[in-house]
């Protein structure tokens, strides 16, 4: 299984490569101040892979890798954080607001969120996915038939946020992290290079339960060959996603550019 970094064409062979590649990328990203302390710095390759860094007095304390989703938006309600790095919120339907399911997302502008207390009470979020473990069907009814007759059957389009789901006993610091199983219809494909790494990887837009659309990044190194149009993917993601969220006020917290971070 590639990591999340491998599935937007970010393979590394050591810490230090990593390390160094890291404050290379951000340090050439666009940046916005948070606070007179915390800034955030976003690079986006033209393939779609993306890196947000939240840096606090020059120190890197979050690193998200991404994908520049460019789905519809999709409402969502009562956002709020839940630790250092995952907010739960509501997915609802586009068409009448009802409830489709609570989810648990890394945000790329959580930043802003938690320097405005943590909270949103309503908005819309672009939601993106990094494969960890991924099949590939060729159609719905290949995969319905995929699946143990002597266990419950899941729909072609189902949606289960894994991550919201507690162990039988949690322990007290349990908290709800961006992961979900499910499956869609692929309904566009392509297979872009990441410009700064020369590595190819799987960009695909799938269908999913309530007709929601999200991009998933797949590393070529779990895929060979892309899925084509039609088929069905399924497996275990891992979620982020930007709300579009803006500093209150721009003006009085303006971008800082930094060379480096310490780490």
């Amino acid at each position: 299984m590639a990591s999340h970094f491998e599935a937007i064409g970010i393979g590394v062979t050591s810490q230090h490569e990593f390390g160094e590649r890291v404050v290379s990328l951000i340090s050439a990203g666009t940046a916005r101040q948070i606070s007179a302390k915390t800034s955030e710095h976003i690079w986006t390759d033209p393939s779609g892979a993306r890196l947000v860094a939240q840096v606090r007095n020059g120190e890197i304390e979050f690193l998200l890798p991404s994908l520049a989703g460019t789905t519809p938006a999709i409402p969502v309600r009562d956002v709020r954080l839940v630790d250092d790095e995952t907010a739960m919120l509501d997915l609802l339907d586009d068409v009448d607001r009802q409830l489709i399911c609570p989810v648990a997302v890394e945000l790329e502008d959580r930043a802003v969120l938690a320097h405005h207390g943590g909270r949103l009470e309503s908005g819309s979020l672009v939601l993106a996915a990094l494969a960890e473990d991924v099949t590939v069907h060729a159609d719905a009814e290949a995969y319905f038939a995929s699946q143990d007759d002597d266990k419950p059957k899941f729909g072609a389009d189902h949606f289960i946020p894994s991550g919201t789901f507690a162990l039988a006993e949690p322990s007290p610091d349990w908290t709800p992290s961006a992961h979900a199983l499910f499956a869609g219809e692929v309904i566009d494909v392509e297979t872009p290079v990441n410009t700064v790494t020369g590595t190819a990887f799987h960009r695909i837009r799938v269908r999913t339960i309530a007709a929601i659309e999200l991009e998933v990044a797949i590393a070529a190194t779990d895929l060979e060959q892309p899925p084509a149009r039609g088929n069905v993917v399924s497996g275990t993601f891992f979620l982020t996603g930007r709300l579009g969220l803006q500093p209150t006020d721009p003006a009085e917290n303006p971008p800082k550019r930094r060379r480096w971070f310490r780490r």
